[in-house]
């Protein structure tokens, strides 16, 4: 795989098909679906997940940091692990209709943070600080968006973030709190809507088992494309010098 050429692709590329089609689908139910679930929910959802996401890592990392393919294919393992988890949890919400599946959200969060932390460890990054923090809501952020203007804009964002030698540029403490906040702010809103769009099909019980499952494993697959592109830019530009 030609690493530089998967970043391009990424660049270019359109919403995953099925965040497009059911973005469609449900359109004019949108707003509805979303103030269903408050963004303050959201918010609290993820900045209480980010913190647990820095427990260990579900895998061993037992490969060099530095070497790009091999970071690919521990990324991609994670990628599974996720998806296959998420499917199973937005499965089992599907059964109980409405109420189940607004409760499946943190639970999808929560996979989600963790696959970016663990992703971040298969290129070498161990996530620890304000910087950290601020870029991986960053790559929450844009695994959640469907607009291509948006999507454009958050990915010079995350190139942005990253200084020479692949090390993310520093967040000075008293304009931390505020950006994160504003991140966390932008996500819960894309979240928010975005979530109870493709979710729609979950409303009815049995029948929403399989949208649960298919929703889920494609928001993990788009954090994961997120995850792999942000991180592989900081290896590119650490091995650029």
């Amino acid at each position: 795989m030609d690493i530089r050429k998967e970043q391009d692709a990424y660049r270019n590329a359109k919403p995953s098909r099925l965040g497009r089609g059911i973005e469609r689908l449900t359109n004019p139910f949108g707003k509805a679906l979303a103030s269903v679930v408050p963004n303050a929910i959201v918010e609290q959802a993820v900045k209480a997940i980010d913190s647990a996401a820095g427990a260990r890592s579900l895998g061993p990392i037992r490969h060099d940091p530095a070497d790009l393919e091999a970071s690919r294919a521990a990324a991609l393992k994670i990628e599974r692990l996720a998806k296959n988890v998420n499917g199973a949890t937005g499965a089992a919400a599907g059964f109980g209709g409405a109420i189940s599946a607004g409760m499946d959200i943190p639970a999808t969060i929560a996979i989600a943070m963790r696959n970016i932390r663990d992703t971040g460890r298969a290129y070498g990054y161990d996530g620890a600080g304000e910087a950290e923090k601020l870029f991986r809501l960053q790559i929450l952020e844009l695994a959640s968006l469907n607009e291509p203007e948006e999507r454009r804009q958050r990915i010079e964002g995350i190139e942005r973030a990253i200084g020479d030698g692949g090390v993310l540029k520093p967040v000075e403490g008293d304009a931390s709190t505020p950006m994160v906040d504003a991140a966390v702010e932008r996500i819960s809103r894309a979240l928010a809507l975005a979530s109870f769009r493709r979710r729609m099909g979950m409303l009815v019980p049995v029948a929403g088992s399989a949208v649960g499952l298919m929703v889920n494993r494609s928001f993990q697959e788009d954090v994961s494309k997120a995850a792999r592109f942000a991180f592989q830019a900081r290896r590119l530009k650490a091995a650029a010098g």
